[in-house]
């Protein structure tokens, strides 16, 4: 009778095991080698990673943003810490999850794409930050000719009665010279940046402010 039990095709503790503990056990490595797979992704990303390529920096992003996309729908997805109503069974599906360690791999997966994530958050910010002095820069240092212009009441050149090609002459020229003028603002922005921060320093005496300023320019704008 126990013979007949244990090798019942149907409900025998062999029918049993093939029907229901070897998908347990199949889910249980499915989620190992899932969240392995996410690592090695993740390590084979930061591998490629060449902080001094922005098409290095572009790819690396777009991989983070992929592999955390990924693992978002792999956790809501597929996992899951209960797979029966029977107490053996969930007792030995925490047994053999234990076994492998797959809590402490996802954790560890989990935090790689977090300090991913964080560190792609903190260079953009780094970037708009470092934009926004520049914009700065350029607007405090056009400031110079917009109010010289607004005391002048724009009429420095008084051609108003011209012929019409002077006017589109000189239209044109003043166009050149301000986008000339906007662009090397743009080009020094950090030297223009140093500049001013020397300057605000109410700390140090004149002197060592202008010889500070004269370091600063003097280095290159492509120069961190």
């Amino acid at each position: 009778m126990i013979w007949i039990y244990a090798h019942d095709n149907t409900r025998g503790i062999l029918a049993q095991f093939r029907h229901q503990y070897v998908l347990l056990f199949m889910i249980a490595h499915f989620h190992r080698a899932s969240l392995l797979v996410f690592s090695d992704r993740m390590v084979d990303a930061v591998h490629d990673l060449d902080i001094r390529s922005s098409q290095s920096i572009s790819r690396f992003r777009r991989r983070v943003y992929a592999g955390f996309e990924a693992f978002l729908r792999f956790t809501h997805r597929y996992w899951f810490h209960e797979l029966s109503e029977r107490p053996h069974v969930q007792s030995l599906y925490r047994m053999c999850s234990k076994h492998l360690g797959n809590d402490q791999l996802y954790q560890e997966v989990k935090e790689e794409l977090r300090d991913m994530s964080q560190y792609l958050d903190s260079n953009a910010q780094r970037q708009q930050s470092t934009t926004i002095v520049r914009l700065t820069v350029v607007t405090t240092f056009s400031m110079v000719g917009a109010v010289t212009t607004g005391l002048l009441g724009m009429n420095l050149i008084a051609e108003a009665d011209a012929p019409i090609f002077m006017r589109v002459a000189y239209f044109f020229i003043a166009t050149l010279i301000t986008t000339v003028f906007m662009l090397f603002a743009i080009l020094k922005s950090k030297q223009l940046s140093d500049v001013m921060d020397v300057l605000s320093d109410d700390q140090k005496s004149l002197r060592t402010r202008l010889a500070m300023i004269g370091k600063a320019w003097q280095r290159s704008p492509f120069k961190p």
